[in-house]
Formats: C-alpha cells, structure tokens, sequence
C-alpha cells in the first residue's frame, strides 16, 4: 500500500509539469490616438510557458464589427512563441475605445484569457448620437425618420457633401444649418423593408484633410409576424445526467389569424409540449429531453412548425451543442 502510494504521488506531480500555460507578454494593447476612419494593426505576443503542447482552439473579438482577427497559431509547444494579429476598424469608433479579445485554449489554467486593445479615437466632426437606430417597427411599410446633429469642433471649415446609403432601404440627406458649424444629416427608411433586421452604411463626404468620409450604421429592425422567442436552443455536449425541459415561445403578432398546423422535431427521443396557448398572441412549447439523451458536439437539429400564415408557413427553431470551451454565444 505504501509503494503504491509513493507510485501516486510521482505520477500527479509529472502530469502537471506537463500541462501547457499560455503567457501574454502584453494583456493590453494601447493603440494611443488616432483619427476616425483609420485602420489600426494590433499585435499580441504570446508563448507557451508550460511542457505541454498548448492548443489554441479560438481567438474572437468581443466586436466583430470593428476588430478583425488576421492571424493566430493553432498551437504552440513548450517555450514555443507566436503572434496574434487583428485589426481595428475606427470609422464608427467615437472617444476612449475598449474592446476585448478572447483567447480560447487548453490551459487549465486559463480556458479563457481575455485581452484588450484601447485607445481614443479622435473625430474634427461630434455627432449625436453616434449611431441611428430606428424604435423596432411592427409592419415593413414603417416609414421613419432619425436625425444626427453634426457639429464642428474645429476651429477651421470643413464642407460636407454628398450622404449616401449603401441599402435602398435607407435614404439620406444633409441640411446645413444657419451656423456654418452645425449640419444635420437625415436618414429615412424607405418602404418596403425586410423583416428583421434592416442594416445600411449612411457615408457622407468631408473636406477635412486625412478624413475624406464620415460612416455611421442605420439600423430597423422590424417585428415578423410569427417568431420564436428565443430564436434558438442550445444544449450541453454531452450524456443528460437527469431529463431537462428547454421552453420558448411562438409569438404572433400578425393582423391575419393565425393558426399551428402541425411541429415536428428531426432527432429521436426527445418529445414536445404545448404547455400554454393564446389564440393571436403566442403558444408557449416545450422539448423534454429525458436522462441518457446524447447531445453530439456536432449537433445540429432544428424543430419545425407549420401555420397558416402566407409568408410565415413554415419555422424553423435551430437546436445546437456547446461545450465549455466554445458555448458562448448563447442567446
């Protein structure tokens, strides 16, 4: 029993010397300040300090919008060194500026390491508000209208021109005002739009130097008639150690009655439920899931439900895996 004890020991302390550990030379990165629009590189030097081969298994952004990842290794073994190279889009970008990159790898130590890229992004024009989002329309033939007052805080003059939108579903315009420092840029949304959401990219031309054109995102977002709440399920990889129920919602707002024909789920085992309905407003599911039920990591299953609606005849509800190194963007 003492040999065997002894044996224990020497074994534990050898697995964890062999364990990979993931160093970030700098965890922030400070771009300093630059003007809107520019496109900042960004580098982050990284190296395996453990024994162990680290595997990277992803790097994301927190804002896919703006920072881009260019390059990273795969893996790294032991006092192996590499680079993580990303790219910051400034041109809707306003003020102090912190957005984080995730690190996602087998240290077992740091499963998730969590980095930052700041700086200040420095514009000659000040817009409120920086962006347009339109109040969420119940019908595509929402016709609103958002305003972005535009001032110059310059001491120089600067002349814009030319608003443009890269979605029909958009228009815009500028109106000057009676102080030369003062615009105002007046985006529409043009019926019909599409249900869901309506994106478009509002550009207008400056005549400031290094800054040729100004963008800003105009967003609608419109109410389909028949949707599920939430849009999609998400299940742990893995064997069901005890039966769970997942719930949601078929929510109707539609001025034509509708009505559920049928629902059907394409994997075997689990069942549904109706658990509560309100004729023109909802039907409340649920999917029971019983003990033992394997969730694949590559799960890909989906729920469909059949009405009567024109447009809306069939839905579909998304149901995937996540495990704990790439199940964050739950909804």
């Amino acid at each position: 029993m003492v040999a065997f004890f002894f044996a224990i020991q020497t074994i534990i302390p050898a697995e964890k010397n062999n364990r990979p550990a993931l160093h970030v030379e700098k965890e922030t990165v400070d771009f300093g300040k630059v003007i809107v629009g520019a496109k900042v590189p960004v580098r982050f030097h990284i190296q395996n300090r453990g024994k162990g081969t680290l595997l990277l298994y992803d790097v994301t952004a927190s804002c896919t919008d703006c920072t881009t990842i260019l390059s990273s290794p795969d893996k790294l073994e032991a006092n192996e060194k590499g680079v993580i190279e990303a790219r910051v889009l400034t041109a809707e970008l306003h003020g102090n500026v912190d957005r984080t990159v995730s690190i996602y790898s087998n240290d077992p130590g740091k499963a998730r390491k969590i980095l930052h890229i700041i700086g200040h992004v420095w514009s000659p024009l000040e817009m409120e508000p920086n962006y347009i989002y339109f109040p969420v329309a119940k019908t595509v033939d929402s016709r609103k209208e958002y305003r972005v007052e535009i001032t110059n805080i310059t001491d120089e003059d600067i002349h814009l021109s030319k608003a443009s939108s890269d979605n029909e579903k958009f228009r815009a315009k500028l109106i000057p005002g009676n102080n030369k420092k003062k615009h105002t840029l007046v985006v529409t949304t043009v019926p019909p739009l599409e249900y869901g959401r309506n994106k478009g990219l509002i550009t207008f031309n400056t005549s400031y130097a290094g800054l040729p054109t100004i963008q800003i995102s105009a967003i609608a977002n419109v109410s389909p008639p028949v949707a599920f709440v939430p849009s999609r399920l998400y299940l742990k990889a893995g064997d069901l150690k005890k039966p769970i129920r997942r719930h949601f919602k078929l929510s109707i707002n539609s001025k034509e009655s509708v009505k559920i024909l049928e629902h059907s789920l394409n994997i075997a085992g689990p069942t549904i439920e109706v658990t509560e309905r309100k004729p023109g407003k909802y039907v409340q599911f649920a999917i029971f899931f019983p003990e033992g039920f394997r969730v694949e990591p590559d799960l890909n299953a989906s729920l469909t439900v059949k009405t009567t609606h024109r447009q809306f005849s069939q839905l579909n509800l998304p149901i995937q895996a996540y495990s704990t190194t790439s199940g964050r963007n739950k909804d």
